[in-house]
């Protein structure tokens, strides 16, 4: 009887141990930013880097949240952004190397870096509650006839909405691509394709204080993103290979991870979306803009955004 007793209180306790594996519960007041980050690392088993001050005071209060719901209150928290990210490099030394400097607000150059944008769940298309964990996201690679790296990753960029960073000189033809998986396990492939090292993590990105004054506009506006900038800040205006279907794609595949009773309303609205820029695609630039400026200030979608804001 003692033993079925034990092994018994056993089960529970390992039961109860799994199911909140994963699951985030901080409890702090005005804590060094740095600890806050150790915790949700340990209990999510997730790697984060950040350009923080370490001594940063958090004030934050979860219990058992999923790991990227953490991240992300954590990056409102601390006026940032938080972003999945792929590193690689021929050698190791070369992703530490960068990753220090990123952590010092250093930058120093050589570093080809893709990303498709927040869009998706981040943008003014969904008014859901939910954020989708990136790294469930399917990467349904397309085969292209430029296999070489740095493009095979601004396709996972568009189709994922990773980040992808690689030395600017490391720039190898893939022979084969892998088939579709989710995001981690398809760049780990392709990174091994190329005799290379990866490193997955999340890049949380906390912007300097805005300069009195500034509006995000003009001059100052300019200027503050120009000083906010990282080594893992893609060039600002490089819409160069941009493919509307991938992007797409990423959103059904965020809309797929949504609870069910979030999906019909996400899908609704971007289905509006998608609809409204296909009307206004081949149209000349002043009518597009005409377009894009009215549909933006419809009280529907202004109302859409700010309760979009309001609620993050």
């Amino acid at each position: 009887m003692l033993a079925g007793a034990i092994t018994l209180l056993s089960t529970v306790v390992i039961w109860r141990w799994m199911s909140g594996w994963g699951l985030v519960t901080i409890t702090v007041t005005n804590a060094p930013i740095s600890k806050v980050i150790k915790s949700i690392e340990r209990q999510g088993g997730v790697r984060i880097v950040t350009n923080a001050d370490p001594a940063m005071p958090v004030t934050l209060y979860l219990k058992r949240v999923p790991v990227y719901e953490a991240m992300d209150s954590l990056a409102i928290r601390a006026d940032g952004d938080i972003r999945l990210a792929y590193i690689a490099a021929p050698e190791k030394k070369q992703i530490t190397d960068v990753l220090a400097a990123f952590t010092t607000g250093t930058n120093p150059g050589g570093w080809a870096v893709v990303s498709a944008g927040f869009g998706g769940f981040n943008g003014p298309t969904t008014t859901g509650d939910s954020r989708p964990d990136p790294r469930q996201i399917e990467w349904k690679i397309s085969d292209v006839s430029d296999r070489s790296l740095q493009t095979v990753f601004q396709q996972g960029a568009q189709k994922t909405g990773a980040l992808f960073a690689t030395p600017q000189t490391w720039n190898p033809v893939l022979g084969k691509l892998p088939s579709a998986g989710r995001t981690g396990k398809v760049t780990s492939r392709i990174v091994k394709t190329a005799n290379g090292q990866l490193e997955e993590l999340f890049l949380l990105t906390v912007r300097p204080p805005r300069p009195e004054g500034d509006r995000t506009a003009g001059e100052l506006g300019q200027q503050r993103w120009e000083g906010s900038q990282t080594v893992f800040t893609p060039q600002r205006g490089n819409r160069e290979g941009m493919n509307p279907e991938w992007m797409a794609e990423r959103i059904q595949s965020e809309i797929a991870l949504l609870p069910a009773d979030e999906r019909p309303e996400a899908q609704n609205q971007f289905d509006e979306m998608r609809k409204f820029w296909d009307s206004v695609r081949k149209l000349p630039e002043d009518e597009r803009r005409a377009k894009v400026d009215e549909m933006m200030n419809n009280p529907e979608v202004q109302a859409r955004m700010d309760e979009r804001m309001a609620a993050r």
